[in-house]
């Protein structure tokens, strides 16, 4: 054998016995925002706020609600997401459209009617609160293109 092809002997007998490096930071790096992402993408029950002093109507009805702008309709005031917004009192519903139209890109169109996207809003009023002011409430929702509005209510005693 010459001395080249001792050499090229030597490379290729090193090159074999080299073993692979594993670098296991980089793949826990990966494993943990994979985790995180899973946790924080992960939607599960949507919780709907309990207020205090606020008497939600009964229902025997119940169905699961989903992911929504709530809206709370208290004797005092109106919020969107624990955010007071105006008084309930005040007769003119200009700042709930104005808040109503600044979340609008935030929440995902369940539905298209018309050729309009319509959200999903789930109100939570006080029983106390006068029919005329929740319609009143129901209309500027629906003009705000938040048209599939759902009751939050308590479930009637006795039932599932």
């Amino acid at each position: 054998m010459n001395h080249s092809s001792a050499r090229r002997h030597k490379r290729r007998a090193a090159r074999r016995a080299q073993t692979a490096k594993l670098t296991l930071t980089s793949l826990i790096d990966i494993f943990t925002l994979l985790v995180c992402f899973l946790l924080v993408g992960f939607q599960g029950d949507v919780q709907i706020p309990s207020i205090e002093g606020l008497s939600q109507p009964i229902s025997s009805t119940y169905d699961t609600p989903e992911l929504a702008l709530t809206l709370v309709v208290t004797p005092q005031e109106i919020r969107i997401n624990e955010k007071t917004i105006q008084p309930t009192d005040a007769g003119d519903y200009t700042a709930l459209a104005t808040a109503l139209a600044q979340e609008a890109p935030n929440y995902r169109a369940s539905q298209v009617v018309n050729g309009r996207p319509e959200r999903v809003v789930i109100l939570l009023a006080d029983r106390q609160i006068p029919y005329r002011t929740v319609q009143q409430i129901m209309a500027v929702c629906s003009a705000q293109h938040f048209g599939r509005i759902a009751f939050a209510v308590n479930k009637e005693a006795g039932h599932g």
